[in-house]
């Protein structure tokens, strides 16, 4: 029987679970408020410069961050490869994070991106209500009615409703607003590196790509430098690039709904033994195991 599910958040994760359920006969729409698709995974659209490639918006890299989460990392691998489309590479670069492990890979999800931007269904709607019904239908901003919803970690409902136990949960949360810096240069000054968690007390999330004969670097500022501004950047970021070698440099945000351990807690609980299905989106490996599980 085909069912009307309802994504919230378009970060891969959720656009995967998406696609996963189409491919089975779903009827599946993704709510995103944002413009630019991808959550904290978000792109820019093909640059000018570079016809035939998305270009990163944030910096995130996909790392295990413990033992069971790098033995999982090569099924992963496989499956990104063959049922997402998605370039898998070994690499020698330098990857710098607090766990330290082995085998280091680089992902390229822009074939994915390019079938999801053409293949799946968006709605550019804030999601702020939920309400599970006593048909076991599930209800979204008190007008919109779907057989399943699927709901990720850091996302901005605020209350869910259970008419079978009679409970309104209030699911808090604390607005979080990053500032993140993007570089297309020529080169930067760094060899041999791709990323690092923490790489000073003014940047973090440093990541470099290759983009046609071009490179890009993607870093969030920390709360020593956020909302400097551009202008007062350009001294700073003579750490990673000679003047001579930028293309061009922007500044992004991007607004999130943080929620501490004892609220994702109370998030899942709201969602128990209903058509609302909890996927943990913390972390990339994660929540690809959680994914692998429920489908």
């Amino acid at each position: 029987m085909i069912k009307n599910v309802a994504i919230i958040s378009s970060s891969p994760l959720m656009m995967m679970l998406a696609k996963s359920l189409q491919d089975k006969g779903q009827k599946v729409i993704i709510f995103d408020i944002a413009s630019k698709k991808g959550g904290a995974w978000g792109w820019h659209e093909k640059s000018n410069k570079i016809k035939k490639d998305y270009l990163p918006k944030y910096s995130n890299a996909i790392v295990p961050l413990n033992k069971k989460e790098e033995k999982f990392i090569s099924e992963m691998n496989s499956i990104l490869k063959k049922k997402y489309k998605v370039k898998v590479s070994k690499t020698n670069k330098k990857i710098l994070t607090h766990f330290n492990f082995k085998n280091k890979y680089i992902y390229d999800f822009s074939k994915f991106y390019d079938f999801a931007l053409k293949n799946l269904r968006f709605s550019k709607l804030f999601i702020s209500t939920i309400e599970i019904l006593r048909n076991k239908k599930v209800k979204i901003n008190k007008n919109l009615i779907f057989d399943k919803v699927y709901l990720p970690s850091f996302v901005g409902v605020k209350n869910i409703k259970n008419s079978f136990n009679k409970k309104n949960y209030k699911l808090d949360y604390r607005e979080i607003t990053s500032e993140h810096l993007f570089i297309l240069a020529k080169k930067f000054k760094l060899k041999n590196f791709y990323y690092s968690d923490y790489f000073d007390e003014e940047f973090d999330r440093v990541k470099i790509d290759k983009v046609g004969n071009l490179y890009t670097l993607t870093t969030r500022l920390t709360h020593k430098i956020k909302g400097v501004g551009l202008t007062k950047l350009k001294d700073k970021i003579s750490k990673f690039v000679e003047k001579k070698d930028i293309v061009l440099t922007k500044l992004s945000k991007f607004h999130n709904y943080y929620r501490s351990i004892d609220q994702l807690k109370n998030l899942e609980n709201a969602t128990k033994k209903s058509n609302i299905k909890y996927v943990n989106t913390t972390q990339f490996v994660c929540g690809f195991r959680f994914l692998k599980k429920i489908l």
